[in-house]
């Protein structure tokens, strides 16, 4: 109908009166609106009917909410659903899917509960409904009624994401009460929130309206606007605002984009990344006038325009994208959204203005990136109408549209009642009255002017007083009241006049609330007598609007539970909005604060924030009390107060005290009724199972309880903060309360008996604890039974299915379903596959009882069973990781004693020889033993049949064509093979079985078909007994002195024995006399021998010299037979001739390919490719054209046309045509002219081909006989039909035979053109070469006369020369068969499907043996694939215990005379448990008393033969001297165990009681036992000792090392000595030091528990540390205990002793320092505090004392080569005293004399002495030592040489050694060194080296060289001696 339509029909209802109550007019809400009516509803039913409108698919319609109860009606995805939880359990309604609500119609909605039973009906037509189980009650909803919004509710059942209605709503009767009836709000009891009356307009705008912002708070928000990469706003807008929000779109991380006005200027934000970017424009745009903007935001800019006049800037570089992330906000904020725009420091959002900021203007055609953006697509909307004026004012209607034209022409009837603040569309009355806001400030009062109402008196010349146009008053303000000063009687009608207006009679009082519009609704009449127009008839209604200028109240505080909060003492109480309650309706809460302004009792307690839990608070946010994060902390007295204050940022509120009681406490377990869980589950431990009341009620304080003793069978966990459930000790009551706390049943094993479980715990509270407690756990024990069993009967080799009638398990005590209840295969059955669908399921396999149910579980046989017997599998079930007992199931086979067995193993013979047929090589029978006779059906095509007789050969037969089994026992059955070439032969025959005593006569087979079809294939070996012929015989032509490649087009053999490879012929040449033979690779070699195969490889050159014509003859044999021939050259300039030119023949207007078949050319020349073979167009056709590669040339290769890529096209025209070419090979030319037959279509009808595929064995050649190609035409004779090669083939040859001799004629190896009769006398062969290769093809083009036929295309299978042979690997039972089956040995070619081979093994099995099922016991070294598909041949292990074997086999076909390459078989053997376990250790286990001793494989050990240490279980007796445990739980005492786990060290025996005893065990492998025996255990009592306890002594400041001198315990453990640990636990540490280990690294850590090992390796330090509390001498000590469990020892004492009169190795002196010093010679040196301190002993005197004395020392005897110095005074006999304070102040100087002392030192006294008395040594009571001073010399002195006439003998040619060990000869050279150190050097050098040789050099005669050594030895004698002669004499 339209929206027009809607409007004139609602113009009529209001005509017939129609239009009265408000309740019909409905209300609009605008996606932030709500109702909220604060009434605590209780009723035992409920009733809810509503009307509404929206096109939002989302939102909330209605809540009544509760604690616990709740009903919920809400829209989502268009359709209504129904949430309730009325106490009896959640229910969920649904409306039908194609009932969508988001339509923009009126919907009635109507909810009943009624007993339990809900219904939801939607426009009494569609009803859903719902029943609610268990008992009823009534409803009790706490929290409220809400309509269209949850108003800020916080209860989980509400989804925060749900957003509030918007649309129109009306008749909303809740329980029969209207909740919409009246709009006004009354505090306590209903809050209207930003609803108005009547449906508004703007959600009916159309895409293209206009949206006008007439508000300070008006605003819009839209969907968010993304910017993945770019982003671009666009609209239009019109204002004359200076200062505006435009634009805000918030992202993640605090970033933003914003667009304001400032100033009348655009200005855009971008904050990103803690930057932000600002861009202002400079075109005004608050000028009334219409602007385009645009607003484009990418990742590295932003640009904004205005009317095409835009600005640019570039943005920072960021690492992150921008994500948006929130609505869109358009025109302005709303207030959560303004308090935090705030802070960001816009323009045009002041920080602490009341008043909005939105903008005033009209927006229109807004767009995000491209996309429309309208009121139809808005979430919130505020303060805004649909459409606008062409220029706008503040203060006028903002309603008033340019749709007031669409009524202009209508009856002057109001057409609906709009929203408050909105005046109605009117016709003819809006020319008579003109209405505009009343603004007013909060709280104030304004006058009512004649402005705001104008009415226009004179528009229709009324002439109608203004005292007689009465203003009647329908409805008060909601928010306020009209005050009147007019008379009495219109007082009480609540009228006035437009006089009264006029005189300023009418006020408007607003009374103070927050809300920021109000209205009221009016009426205009006149009294006057004249006949009036309809509206001032008093019919039509008005809306007055009044605008609310807000103003900041001052916050409000309250405590509405009274002054009084009660806590336990020393806990702490939460602190909630229902304690401390504020309340500011024009400030957001989380803008609000509180301070705390004084505290009267600090000591009695503190506020405490849990962010920071702790530390005293004195001020919080509204946000933290609401958040539950506010905590009074209780500590002291029990009474205290505390001094509140509430804060908006601007004003604060009134001040209340709170007054702080603590009262005492005490706690008890209220609840502890335990839990049950099933085995292998879990269940959660709640506040119903376990909690605790404090003094009788509930409460806030933490709780904790401590696990004592943990549960025996499970776990005790706690859910951690990132889901995963841990095992705890210690967990909490807030933990239980939030399902964080649960019992795991973790016990997988089987239990029998109803044990039931326990944990121990104590309760923790605030330091106060419980007794111990416990809390039972009930398990419901996991029982398996099966319940059936049944054997399952084979008779046949087809699958049999196992269902829930053979195995069927169940479960007591847990429920489990069919599909978790499983089997696990033991081990699987050996004579068949178990399959759980087509997976063959092996050890360890899992299947399901519900795979049984559904018969997924089937058996297959292996083969046919020939005899009565079983097979088994073993198996366990599973269920929640709880495994059963074994279990066995039966396989039973029932044998077909009528199935047939064929022995066909086929037979090899020799070429042209015979061969017996034997029983062993065929044969049929039966298990009952039934006779067969054997009927030839096909008899062999290459020999013969024949039954022999030995003793009377004339009675033998020749091709029989039946035989018996006689025949075959006897042997009298032969095959003779015809002598041909073949290589493989077969025959096939009929077995039947025959009645007894009736010889060939065929026993009536009715019901049984004991027949069966065989075929014998037969291998023949051929001979060698053919010679090679020649097959190519022409000259070989090569260029005069060239070279040229000797190829098979020259020269070629074939072998006729089919069997052998031309390519392996071997050619051997004489003497060539023009040439030579070499190597293609290498020309310097010359080849003597070479085989055919390198002729067809191109590797024989030829190279010419000498005479031009010359032959050679070449031997050739292929290894038996010899022959020779003679090659002859014929040597010649270059030259190329045409050797073939057939033209083309070209059907009319079509064309065909010039090939080699066409045209083809010889040459004497080196020709390597065919690319160098070139064909030049000299003249082109006249009536086609010449293509090569699809375009045309004229150019083309001897490739190109062997590649079919030469192409002749006729253009239709001619009979004939023809064109010329060039041929050049190198540099040598013919022309030759091609011509072209040209034919109609008609002339190619006739000729029919018949082609089949050639199959040639690789290597060989096959004939292209005429029924593998034919041409056929009924006109045509053979000769006549040609055939031209087009594309020869690519892996062989096509090669033709000549009559004379079999040879080919020159140059026919690969004819390009053959005759129908040539394929008839069988000329033409196909010759495959390439090796490894499957398939290849050639083209035929066939022309018979003046027809052709082309692209025939003549396919070739090539037959591999070995046998693909594949291998599978298989599993045997131990002792057991397999049979080796076709997938074992797998031979994958079509090509030998057929051929029965034979399996030769070329490495038997090593564990076992191959055999015929027939012939048991006979080992096999060979058998036949037919005996392999029968299933014949099988596998059989030794029954040895090895798990591996192998062999190794290939396949031969004798028929075909081909062999596989060899294949390796793997056989996995699984082990039987035959083999009884053996104790190989049992000997007596010597334990200390009371100790956990562990067990050893060598005290205890059993081996079996094929059981794993895993698989071997002890079965014991409880000891009697103590228990058997698991290392990891000494104290659980356990029964069995296994050998791994003593071999793994798992095993300990604790003892207890006796000291001798032991238990009995029994050994077993799960089926065979060792006998039982009895293991001793003989205890002794361990003791330790303390065997030195001498102390230490240690000189202060210092560390010492504990010795196992100084402490040592030793135990009576004398066997153990170096095992045993001997641990020292330090329980009172020693006060003046401390104990320290050393590390590995050297570094040192306190230690309080060490071993004996560690004091005996030094390790153990004790430091002296404390030097202030040490005097001279001090003692210090430490307590400990020793132990050696379980030996201990009780607590002992070590002393320590530190004193300065300890002497240790390495000290000297009993001074602090005395360290001595170093000086070099002549040098000085300073002596200070470092040096030399004796301030320790000071310590000899008391302490208070010490300050009154000094040190003093006086040397007794002075340095013997240096001075002592203090200052400038030398220290003296005379003077010879100094202080401690002058050595550490100034220190004393030793100067050394100069001398060539390495030592000095000097003695000194030292004391302390009273620092009033002088400083004079006592006599006794002084300390003496030694200064000692190091002196390092300094080289300073030459040498004096002290021997006298140096002279040295030698005798000539003789050597003469100088060492100064020869004391004769001492005196000979000897220097006196006068500095120490070079007397050193010198020595060394002199002792060092012989001092002398004199040597002639070699070539120099006359000269002398000294030696090195005596070179070195003189350099450094003359460095320091002025002058030295030495003399040589030599006689």
């Amino acid at each position: 109908m339209g929206r027009l339509g809607a409007r004139r029909l609602f113009l009529l209802a209001a005509c017939l009166g129609l239009c009265g109550a408000r309740g019909a007019l409905g209300a609009s809400f605008y996606g932030e609106s709500y109702v909220e009516l604060n009434i605590i509803e209780v009723s035992s039913e409920l009733s809810l009917q509503l009307k509404f409108q929206t096109s939002k698919p989302r939102g909330l319609l209605f809540l009544a909410a509760g604690k616990n109860d709740y009903c919920i009606i809400e829209l989502l995805s268009g359709n209504l659903r129904v949430r309730v939880n009325l106490g009896a359990g959640k229910q969920v309604l649904l409306s039908e899917e194609r009932l969508r609500t988001d339509d923009l119609v009126w919907h009635l909605v109507e909810l009943y509960y009624v007993k339990n039973n809900v219904s939801l009906v939607i426009d009494k037509h569609y009803e859903t409904t719902g029943h609610i189980t268990g008992e009823v009650h009534n409803l009790h909803f706490q929290h409220g009624i809400y309509i269209a919004g949850h108003g800020g509710l916080d209860v989980p059942y509400l989804n925060g994401e749900l957003p509030n209605f918007r649309g129109c709503m009306e008749d909303v009767l809740f329980n029969q009460e209207e909740i919409l009836a009246s709009l006004r709000s009354y505090p306590g009891f209903k809050k209207v929130y930003e609803v108005s009356l009547g449906c508004s307009d703007e959600f009916f705008a159309g895409e293209d309206e206009a949206i006008n912002f007439f508000s300070s708070r008006s605003y819009v928000t839209f969907p968010e606007w993304k910017v993945p990469g770019e982003g671009l706003l666009e609209f239009a807008l019109q204002t004359g605002t200076q200062q505006a929000l435009l634009l805000f779109q918030s992202g993640r991380e605090g970033n933003f984009v914003a667009l304001e006005i400032v100033n009348g200027l655009l200005r855009a934000h971008v904050g990103w990344s803690k930057s932000n970017t600002q861009l202002s424009s400079f075109s005004l745009v608050s000028d009334d006038k219409w602007h385009v903007i645009q607003l484009k935001f990418t990742g590295s800019s932003l640009a904004l325009m205005v009317d095409e006049q835009g600005v640019r800037t570039l943005l920072p570089l960021q690492s992150k994208p921008f994500v948006s992330e929130g609505p869109l906000f358009v025109g302005g904020l709303n207030a959560r959204k303004g308090e935090e725009v705030k802070k960001l420091g816009f323009a045009s959002v002041p920080k602490k203005s009341a008043r909005g900021v939105s903008f005033k203007g009209c927006l229109r055609g807004l767009e995000a990136n491209s996309e429309k953006r309208a009121l139809k697509d808005a979430l919130v909307s505020k303060d805004i109408a649909a459409g606008c004026k062409t220029r706008s004012s503040d203060h006028e209607n903002p309603f008033m549209t340019t749709m007031e034209n669409l009524l202009r022409s209508e009856v002057p009837l109001s057409t609906t009642v709009v929203e408050a603040g909105k005046p109605f569309f009117q016709d003819a009355s809006s020319y008579f009255l003109s209405l505009s806001n009343l603004e007013i400030q909060e709280g104030g009062r304004a006058l009512l002017e004649q402005r705001h109402m104008k009415v226009d008196v004179e528009s229709e010349d009324l002439a109608v007083p203004h005292s007689q146009i009465l203003f009647k008053i329908e409805e008060m303000p909601l928010h306020g009241f009209l005050q009147l000063d007019v008379s009495p009687v219109q007082e009480m009608e609540k009228a006035f006049t437009l006089l009264d207006l006029r005189q300023g009679k009418v006020w408007y009082v607003h009374d103070g609330s927050e809300d920021p519009r109000d209205f009221f609704t009016f009426s205009v009449s006149s009294n006057s007598k004249q006949k009036m127009p309809f509206y001032l008839q008093g019919r039509v209604p008005y809306v007055f609007n009044i605008t609310v200028i807000p103003v900041n109240d001052p916050p409000h505080l309250k405590l509405p539970e009274g002054n009084l909060l009660l806590l336990f003492e020393n806990s702490k109480k939460r602190l909630t909005p229902n304690i401390i309650h504020v309340s500011d309706p024009d400030t957001d809460s989380l803008s609000l604060s509180f301070s705390i302004l004084g505290n009267f009792n600090s000591d009695a307690g503190f506020l405490e924030n849990t962010n920071d839990p702790g530390k005293a608070i004195n001020g919080f946010t509204h946000g933290d009390l609401r958040d539950g994060n506010i905590f009074y902390v209780h500590r002291g007295p029990r009474n205290s107060r505390i001094l509140l204050r509430a804060s908006d940022g601007e004003l604060v509120s009134n001040t209340v005290v709170l007054r702080v009681m603590a009262v005492p406490w005490g706690f008890e377990v209220a609840i502890r009724t335990g839990v049950v869980v099933q085995q292998g589950g879990t269940v959660l431990i709640t506040q119903s199972n376990l909690s605790v009341e404090v003094n009788g009620e509930p409460h806030e304080m933490e709780i904790r309880y401590a696990i004592t003793q943990p549960p025996q069978f499970g776990q005790i966990q706690q859910q951690g903060s990132s889901g995963e459930w841990k095992q705890v000790s210690t967990f909490s009551q807030h933990s239980i309360d939030r399902g964080q706390v649960r019992y795991h049943s973790t016990f997988r094993e089987l239990q029998l008996a109803n044990v039931t479980d326990h944990f121990k715990f104590k309760v923790n509270i605030e330091g106060k604890v419980s007794e111990e407690l416990m809390f039972p756990i009930t398990i419901r024990w996991l029982r398996f039974t099966l319940l059936k069993n049944v054997p399952l009967k084979v008779s046949k080799i087809n699958r049999q299915v196992l269902n829930s009638d053979h195995l069927q398990a169940v479960t007591e005590g847990v429920d489990v379903a069919q599909k978790e209840l499983h089997f696990k295969l033991l081990t699987p059955p050996k004579k068949g596959k178990l399959l759980l669908g087509n997976k063959v399921l092996k050890t360890n396999s899992v299947f399901s009882q519900q795979n049984i149910t559904d018969s997924k579980i089937s058996y297959e046989p292996q083969e046919r069973p020939r005899e009565d017997t079983q097979d088994t599998f073993r198996f366990l079930i599973v269920a929640k990781h709880i495994a059963s007992k074994d279990y066995t199931f039966r396989i039973n086979f029932e044998a077909d004693k009528t199935r047939i067995t064929v022995t066909d193993r086929g037979l090899f013979v020799k070429e042209g020889e015979g061969k017996l047929i034997t029983k062993s090589e065929l044969f049929a029978q039966t298990l009952d033993n039934q006779t067969f006779q054997y009927k030839i059906t096909q008899s062999p095509q290459h020999g013969k049949l024949k039954l022999i007789n030995l003793s009377d050969p004339l009675r033998s037969h020749d091709n029989i064509t039946a035989f018996t089994d006689q025949d075959l026992v006897g042997e009298r059955l032969m095959y003779v093979h015809d002598d041909s070439e073949t290589q493989c032969d077969e025959f096939l025959l009929v077995a039947s079985a025959i009645a007894p005593g009736q010889d060939g006569v065929v026993r009536d087979l009715d019901t049984e078909h004991l027949s069966t079809e065989i075929k014998v294939t037969i291998s023949v070996g051929l001979k060698n007994d053919e010679k090679p012929v020649r097959v190519v015989d022409r000259v070989f032509h090569v260029v005069r002195n060239g070279q040229r490649l000797l190829t098979l087009a020259d020269l070629c053999y074939h072998d006729p024995d089919s069997d052998f490879d031309d390519g392996q012929l071997l050619y051997t040449r004489r003497g060539i006399p023009n040439g030579d033979l070499v190597t293609a690779s290498d020309l310097s070699q010359k080849l003597y021998q070479f085989r055919q195969r390198d002729l067809q490889e191109g590797r024989v050159l030829f190279r010419h010299r000498g005479a031009d014509s010359a032959r050679f003859v070449l031997f050739v044999t292929d290894g038996v037979h010899y022959t020779s021939f003679l090659l002859e050259v014929s040597a010649s300039d270059p030259y190329v001739q045409i050797a073939n030119n057939t033209g083309l023949l070209v059907q009319r207007g079509e064309g065909s390919s010039l090939t080699a078949a066409n045209l083809s050319v010889t040459t004497n020349q080196d020709i390597r490719t065919d690319h160098e073979i070139e064909f030049h167009m000299v003249q082109p056709p006249k009536h086609g054209r010449v293509l090569v590669n699809h375009s045309v040339s004229r150019l083309f290769s001897l490739h190109d046309m062997k590649q079919g890529h030469v192409f002749y096209r006729h253009d239709g025209r001619g009979n004939s045509d023809m064109f010329n070419v060039t041929v050049r090979v190198k540099e040598v030319y013919v022309d030759v002219g091609i011509y072209v037959r040209v034919y109609s279509e008609s002339h190619q009808h006739g000729t029919q081909i018949l082609l089949q595929t050639l199959v040639v064995e690789e290597g060989k050649p096959v004939k292209l006989s005429r029924g593998r190609l034919q041409a056929v035409h009924e006109d045509n004779i053979p000769a006549e039909a040609m055939f031209i090669v087009r594309i020869p083939p690519m892996h062989g040859y096509l090669r033709k035979s000549l009559p004379e001799e079999g040879s080919l004629g020159a140059d026919e190896k690969s004819p390009l053109i053959f005759t129908q009769q040539d394929i008839d006398d069988g000329n033409i062969h196909y010759v495959q070469i390439a090796p490894e290769q499957q398939h290849d093809h050639f083209l035929l083009d066939v022309v018979s006369g003046i027809q052709a036929v082309n692209g025939i295309e003549i396919l070739v299978d090539i037959v591999p020369k070995r046998i693909p042979l594949e291998v599978q690997n298989f599993t045997v039972q131990e002792g057991g068969s397999k049979a080796l089956l076709e997938d074992y040995l797998k031979i994958p070619s079509k090509y030998f499907e057929g051929v029965d081979c034979e399996f030769v093994l070329l490495k038997p099995p090593q564990h076992g043996y191959v055999e015929n099922s027939n012939f048991p016991r006979i080992k096999l070294m060979k058998f036949t694939r037919k005996q392999v598909e029968n299933e014949a041949i099988y596998y059989v292990h030794d029954d040895s215990e090895e798990l591996l074997d192998n062999f190794t086999v290939f396949a031969n076909s004798s028929e075909l005379g081909k062999q596989s390459l060899p294949q390796t078989l793997f056989v996995t053997v699984e082990s039987v448990n035959d083999e009884a376990p053996v104790i190989t250790a049992n000997n007596i286990l010597q334990v200390w008393a009371n100790s956990v001793t562990e067990i050893t494989s060598g005290d205890l050990c059993a081996e079996d033969e094929d059981s794993s240490p895993q698989d071997l279980i002890y079965w014991v007796s409880p000891p009697s001297n103590g228990h058997l445990a698991l290392k990891s739980f000494p104290g659980q005492s356990i029964q069995n165990f296994t050998q791994a786990q003593i071999n793994k060290g798992l095993v300990v025996f604790v003892h207890t009681g006796a000291m001798s005893g032991g238990f009995n065990f029994q050994v077993t492998d799960g089926l065979n036992f060792a006998p039982r025996q009895i293991f001793s255990i003989t205890a002794r009592a361990l003791t330790i000792s303390l065997e030195v306890n001498r102390g230490l002594s240690i000189f202060p400041g210092s560390t010492k090392p504990l010795s196992s001198g100084d402490l040592r315990a030793v135990t009576n453990d004398a066997d153990s000595t170096g095992n045993r640990t001997v641990t020292f636990t330090v329980i009172n540490s020693p006060r003046l030091g401390r104990l320290v280990r050393v590390n590995s690294d050297n570094s040192t850590e306190d230690v309080s528990v060490f071993t004996q090992t560690l004091v005996s390796e030094r390790l153990i330090l004790y430091q002296h540390v404390d030097h202030e509390n040490t005097g001279w001498t001090a003692e210090d000590s430490f307590t400990f205990t020793t132990s050696s469990p379980p030996a201990a020892l009780g607590p002992e004492e070590f002393r320590i002793t530190i004193s300065y009169e300890i002497t240790e190795p390495g000290r000297h002196s009993r001074l602090l320092a005395n360290t001595g010093a170093a000086v070099k010679e002549g040098d000085k040196v300073l002596i200070g505090q470092s040096n030399l301190d004796a301030s320790n002993l000071l310590l000899k005197l008391p302490k208070s004392q010490r300050s009154s004395y000094e040190i003093w020392f006086q040397v007794i005897s002075l340095p013997h080569h240096g001075t002592l110095m203090v200052g400038e005074r030398n220290i003296t006999k005379g003077k010879p005293n100094f202080s401690q304070y002058i050595v550490n102040k100034f220190g004393i100087i030793y100067l050394h004399d100069d001398s060539e002392s390495l030592a000095d030192n000097f003695t000194f006294a030292v004391w302390p002495n009273q620092k009033s008395k002088s400083a004079t040594k006592p006599k006794a009571d002084f300390l003496e030592e030694m200064f000692n001073i190091t002196i390092s010399p300094v080289n300073d002195q030459a040498p004096a040489l002290k021997t006298k006439g140096l002279r040295l003998k030698v005798l000539q040619g003789n050597r003469f050694f100088q060492n100064h060990t020869r004391s004769d000869r001492r005196e000979d050279l000897t220097t006196a060194w006068k500095n120490p150190s070079t007397r050193q050097q010198g020595q060394e050098l002199y002792g060092g080296h012989a001092y002398g040789c004199m040597a002639r050099p070699q070539g120099e005669a006359g000269k002398r060289k000294v030696s090195s050594s005596m070179t070195v030895f003189l350099r450094k004698m003359w460095s320091v001696i002025p002058c030295v002669c030495v003399c040589v004499c030599v006689h």
